[in-house]
């Protein structure tokens, strides 16, 4: 039987491989059961491929092979196309002029694929998750044969792209080009360098929009409520202007506005604990809050639509796989907002890449009274609370992180709790920092974000100061080899009250001992053009690596 051309191109490219992408590897061998039937097919050859009949039921075969039909009831390339695929098969092998084995195809429709076309089809998390997994080295475990099999079992999801593309296959089920696929695709393309990565860095697509109407009408009202607090002043402030920031919160979180939102709950922190008459409240911090909620929502409402989204911020960090974290626990603690949250921060070193992650247990306050709840975390299987973790390494796998660094609690994510050791037999010694002008240079940036303001300090003497008991607050002066100063600074409060303690212990076993200093772990920052460090943990024996 002659063929047509592309027909008989067809089915000598389409090995076994590339039959299971069509639909499976099950109905692929039960084509070839039905294959050793006794009945042998029979073929009529027409103008666009062939009909073969398999007892009662006819398939047309033609090319592309995804698009041949049958008449039994199934959608999905059912068995007797197989069947009738491998027969034909049979005969182009068995002609006077069989093809040669097929050569590994080109796949130029998938490299021809548009990327624009990927990067709406992805979406933006998808998108940002799988650029970080190229660019990290962690992405799917990618086959080619006949077809290119991409699995992908963080979803979990195997998609067997195949040319025609609309024939390729994903274990969702979905007949349309589904997301999985167009990861798949996506993946393939960065690995053969058919995408640039660049070019889907900036490319991707935007959010939501902000109705800038309602934003610029928002903005307004949070501006004209604030401009009159002001005018006000705070002593013939009434404490109702709690309730009134609270609702000018409510509208920024309906209008889509986060940082306006998170500004104003701070505010209201502020607001609260004055008419609580607190020991830790300040005027300056009170004018602070109220003149950075002015100034966010005066930029809102002057932003375009390209300005805006930034300017808006987001609700929740989007977390993005970081494969697997050699960790250890160096320090950790508790803070309250008063915007009615409390909980616990986990600072980790990373042993390979040498940076810092960390990890943060939120709790509401709002319905905590007297007693206070528990802050214990048992997050990523581990076989106990999370600051019993302390000074002790974890190895982590499938671990997420958010941009900024604060690792996701996701169940997929596993923790092997290693023995404990001293800090220095972990923390690289290259990393300490003993000069205090190389420190300004690298983590003093006050633009900086937290993560990038960590530091383990190691100075040659500390100078305790008497206790400001004015100012409530605790003071030590670092000093360099060359003199130079860090002063480590700690204000009284009571979620405070065990870290003065403790360094007030610190500060009596210094006094008048020969003993070497302490190694500091803590967050730079500046203040009065002073360089200053928020002490998260000190340790009195450091160790060092073997």
């Amino acid at each position: 039987m002659q063929l047509p051309d592309n027909l008989s191109a067809a089915l000598a490219a389409a090995d076994e491989d590339y039959l299971i992408g069509l639909c499976n590897k099950g109905t692929v061998n039960r084509a070839k059961k039905d294959l050793a039937a006794p009945a042998p097919p029979e073929a009529v050859l027409e103008q666009d491929g062939v009909t073969v009949r398999l007892g009662d039921v006819a398939c047309f075969i033609t090319s592309p092979l995804g698009e041949s039909r049958c008449s039994c009831p199934s959608s999905a390339v059912c068995r007797h196309r197989i069947t009738a695929i491998l027969w034909l098969k049979q005969q182009l092998d068995a002609g006077p002029s069989a093809a040669a084995p097929p050569s590994k195809p080109a796949f130029q429709e998938l490299r021809d694929y548009p990327s624009e076309k990927l990067v709406r089809q992805l979406g933006t998390k998808r998108l940002a998750a799988a650029l970080f997994r190229h660019q990290s080295g962690s992405a799917p475990e990618i086959t080619e044969t006949s077809v290119v099999t991409v699995d992908m079992p963080w979803l979990p999801a195997s998609v067997r792209l195949l040319e025609p593309l609309e024939h390729s296959t994903c274990t969702c089920h979905s007949k349309a080009f589904c997301p999985h696929k167009a990861e798949a695709l996506l993946y393939w393309q960065l690995k053969e360098g058919a995408a640039d990565p660049a070019f889907l860095q900036a490319n991707q697509p935007a959010g939501p929009s902000l109705d800038l109407e309602a934003v610029r009408g928002v903005c307004q009202a949070v501006q004209e409520a604030l401009t009159a607090q002001l005018a006000a002043g705070l002593s013939r402030m009434p404490p109702t202007v709690c309730e009134t920031v609270e609702r000018m919160a409510a509208l920024c979180h309906t209008a889509r506005l986060p940082e306006l939102e998170r500004a104003l709950r701070a505010l209201h922190g502020e607001y609260a604990a004055y008419f609580a008459r607190s020991a830790a409240y300040r005027d300056a911090a009170l004018l602070q809050r109220l003149s950075a909620a002015f100034r966010l929502a005066a930029a809102l409402e002057a932003a375009d639509e390209e300005t805006a989204p930034s300017l808006a911020g987001s609700f929740r960090d989007n977390y993005l796989p970081v494969g697997s974290l050699k960790l250890y626990l160096l320090g950790l603690r508790e803070f309250s907002g008063r915007s009615g949250y409390a909980g616990t921060i986990y600072y980790f070193w990373e042993r390979d890449a040498h940076q810092f992650y960390t990890f943060t247990h939120v709790r509401p306050t709002f319905y905590e009274s007297g007693t206070r709840r528990s802050s214990a975390v048992v997050p990523w299987g581990l076989p106990c609370p999370l600051h019993q973790a302390w000074n002790h390494s974890l190895d982590l796998t499938c671990a997420k992180a958010a941009p900024a660094g604060n690792l996701s609690a996701t169940e997929q994510c596993q923790a092997t709790l290693l023995s404990a050791c001293n800090p220095g037999c972990v923390y690289p010694g290259n990393c300490v920092y003993t000069d205090f002008a190389l420190l300004f240079e690298e983590r003093g940036a006050p633009q900086k974000p937290e993560r990038e303001r960590l530091a383990v300090v190691r100075p040659q003497r500390c100078e305790p100061q008497p206790y400001d008991t004015v100012q409530q607050r605790f003071t030590m002066q670092l000093l360099d080899g060359m003199g130079r100063d860090l002063w480590l600074e700690v204000r009284y409060r009571h979620e405070e009250a065990k870290v003065v303690n403790r360094l007030e212990q610190l500060a009596d076993s210094l006094k008048g001992a020969s003993r070497p200093s302490p190694v500091f772990f803590g967050i730079v920052y500046r203040e009065d053009d002073r360089l200053k460090l928020y002490p998260i943990e000190f340790f009195t024996e450091w160790g060092e690596a073997p």
